[in-house]
């Protein structure tokens, strides 16, 4: 090849790159839209997948903001409960238009509800993030396994059993999302943190571990929630 062609083909390939990155943001940041739209029909809980886009469509000035407070552990338990309180919110929302006994939430009664979220969610917040802070684990990887587990566990397996891909992408979405969130919003400081690599299958296997181990835990604090609060 001459020096013209390689000069032309090499230009042509660093275009490309310029070009495929931000269209890929893009389209990422506008399917963060689509809950929104679609709230009148498949209801609100979607919406923290929205929050995500939201994230990381502004994640430099997210990124500023983290580092300012110290960027400590503390402030990663912080706002991944928040993601998730966010995320059993919305849930709340979708379902008050239920009748009680049809209501898919730990409990009928809002109230009661949020306070065994509680229970539910921190045992993924905390278990991912003693994950991401020692391995080299990005929020993608974090929305990937988390929601494909989030598959398996929704409503005691039942999502998975109903055979249903758009149920199955509603879940993905909505696990994922809000496990990933601290990711993103924490990804600055973690990528200057000395982590440890690992490979997809390890990454995959531990990752794993971290969902089904915060799942008995989670089982377990609903239990001992239940019987400090009286619930039945």
């Amino acid at each position: 090849m001459s020096s013209t062609g390689r000069w032309w083909s090499g230009s042509w390939r660093t275009l490309e790159g310029v070009k495929t990155k931000p269209s890929r943001e893009r389209l990422f940041h506008f399917a963060g839209l689509i809950p929104l739209f679609m709230i009148p029909w498949t209801g609100t809980t979607w919406a923290i997948f929205t929050a995500l886009a939201a994230v990381h469509r502004f994640r430099e000035g997210v990124w500023k903001f983290y580092a300012s407070l110290g960027g400590g552990f503390a402030r990663y338990m912080v706002i991944g409960m928040g993601s998730a309180y966010l995320t059993e919110t919305l849930a709340v929302i979708d379902n008050l238009k239920r009748p009680p006994g049809e209501r898919v939430l730990f409990n009928p009664n809002p109230l009661t509800d949020l306070y065994l979220a509680f229970a539910y969610y921190l045992p993924f917040i905390l278990f991912w993030g003693l994950a991401v802070r020692r391995y080299d684990y990005s929020w993608k990887e974090v929305f990937l396994i988390g929601g494909a587990t989030g598959i398996l566990m929704e409503q005691m397996g039942a999502v998975f059993f109903s055979f249903n891909p758009l149920a199955w992408l509603y879940v993905l979405l909505v696990y994922g999302s809000y496990k990933a969130i601290p990711v993103l919003v924490a990804e600055d400081c973690l990528k200057k943190r000395k982590r440890r690599k690992l490979n997809a299958w390890k990454k995959v296997a531990l990752g794993l571990l971290v969902e089904f181990t915060a799942f008995l835990l989670a089982g377990l604090l609903l239990w001992i929630f239940k019987g400090i609060g009286g619930i039945k």
